[in-house]
């Protein structure tokens, strides 16, 4: 009799300890459910906006290429958009930069193909001077060229898709963890 007596509380006080830890299990899925949902909500709000802008990147060709290029001295609104996409894609903010990338005939495609999963901070800094001018509006650049309206949208949005992403990778980093902690378990 003593020694069911001892099994029995043992076994009583197993059962207490997993309870506790399936307790704790079904709080840390809880949680680890949230971040994922939380940081998946944060992207969805940049995500449509960088689709916009690449679907309309995709929209122009060479003959609307070929119309920002053709300025000899360029409006000035056109001028600060391009000085942004040089920026982005790490050449110097010039015209004469400008004009050289736009020749190329890979220069869609490298906009396309752009990283934006890793844009740096010092190249997120450098935009925010440009993306903070009132001018700097793919409505309002547009309405002077169609190509620098697209690439405007594209520069913004890159913004946008980056700071999201800075949001997102710790709650993501968090979300592998837990779950990685509960597959342990």
């Amino acid at each position: 009799m003593i020694s069911i007596a001892r099994e029995r509380k043992n076994a009583d006080e197993q059962k207490i300890i997993i309870e506790a830890q399936r307790i704790k299990i079904g709080k840390e899925t809880v949680e680890t459910q949230q971040l994922a949902a939380e940081a998946d909500a944060e992207l969805k709000k940049a995500e449509p906006a960088l689709d916009a802008a690449q679907a309309a990147i995709a929209m122009l060709d060479k003959k609307y290429i070929a119309e920002i290029k053709s300025f000899n001295t360029p409006p000035p609104d056109v001028a600060t958009v391009m000085n942004a996409v040089m920026i982005v894609l790490g050449k110097e903010p010039s015209w004469v930069v400008a004009k050289k990338e736009l020749a190329d005939s890979n220069f869609i495609k490298k906009v396309m193909d752009y990283d934006k999963e890793n844009i740096s901070q010092v190249i997120l800094k450098k935009i925010e001077k440009y993306t903070r001018m009132d001018n700097f509006k793919p409505e309002h650049v547009t309405k002077i060229s169609l190509a620098a309206g697209a690439l405007c949208s594209w520069v913004r949005s890159l913004e946008d898709y980056s700071k999201a992403l800075k949001v997102v990778a710790p709650k993501r980093a968090k979300k592998l963890y837990a779950e990685q902690q509960l597959e342990k378990k």
